[in-house]
């Protein structure tokens, strides 16, 4: 069985690993992931490289099927569900995502 690795930064997310015995295929996200992560990362004074590298984490999940296709399928959804204004909001989060209290919710 695969294993399916997504890299975030806090929670905006970088990069995709697929592993599968001893095959292990990456798929990169497009820059403005990467650029949103710099620009998230020096709003939320993490620019010094012990802060910045103590806020990367990885979700990890079993998955079937062809790793490629798996890491391309899953880059796709993540370029899709992160629009330029989802990952603006995460950057002015400081790469957070906004989790909505109760006066929120009744706002929404």
């Amino acid at each position: 069985m695969a294993k399916r690795t997504i890299i975030f930064w806090r929670d905006i997310p970088s990069q995709v690993i697929v592993k599968q015995g001893r095959i292990s295929v990456r798929a990169k996200l497009t820059e403005r992931f990467m650029k949103a992560i710099d620009k998230a990362a020096m709003r939320a004074g993490r620019q010094g490289s012990k802060e910045y590298l103590e806020d990367w984490r990885r979700e990890i999940e079993p998955c079937q099927g062809d790793a490629q296709t798996i890491a391309d399928s899953t880059a796709r959804e993540l370029e899709a569900h992160y629009s330029d204004d989802a990952l603006q909001v995460l950057v002015k989060n400081k790469g957070i995502e906004r989790i909505l209290d109760s006066e929120d919710r009744e706002q929404e």
